[in-house]
């Protein structure tokens, strides 16, 4: 499994919508989608807030 894959996983456990990662990230749902399916890339530093935001939404 990739880890693309594990983090979509662990938003989805913790009902973390795409939409509210989006906001947060200041970015289009969209690119959230495309990023999780391995169809898209984010620069590094959008993917660190990205794996933040899941983190601190336990």
């Amino acid at each position: 499994m990739s880890e693309r894959m594990e983090w979509k996983i662990k938003r989805i456990q913790r009902n973390i919508k795409q939409i509210d990662v989006a906001a947060y990230l200041k970015c289009s749902s969209t690119l959230i989608s495309l990023y999780e399916n391995n169809k898209g890339e984010m620069s590094p530093e959008r993917i660190n807030r990205y794996k933040q935001f899941i983190e601190g939404n336990n």
